[in-house]
């Protein structure tokens, strides 16, 4: 019986693994949409714009975003 019990534990981890797993590639792959849309709309912005984006990103110190931008 302790096998059996073992077994069903081991199963019931093994399903919960892939259904996180699951989520979190869906998750990523929303991110990654996300990301390619904010490149996108960055690239329509004018000289100017960017330019007091990054600042911006810099001055808050969110600069690791300006290296994605």
């Amino acid at each position: 019986m302790k096998i059996f019990g073992f077994s069903s534990a081991g199963a019931a981890l093994a399903d919960a693994m892939s259904q996180s797993k699951a989520v979190i590639d869906e998750g990523g792959d929303q991110a990654k949409e996300e990301i390619e849309k904010l490149k996108k709309a960055y690239e329509e912005l004018d000289a100017r714009s960017k330019l007091i984006l990054r600042l911006l990103l810099f001055f808050s110190g969110i600069d690791i975003l300006t290296s994605i931008l």
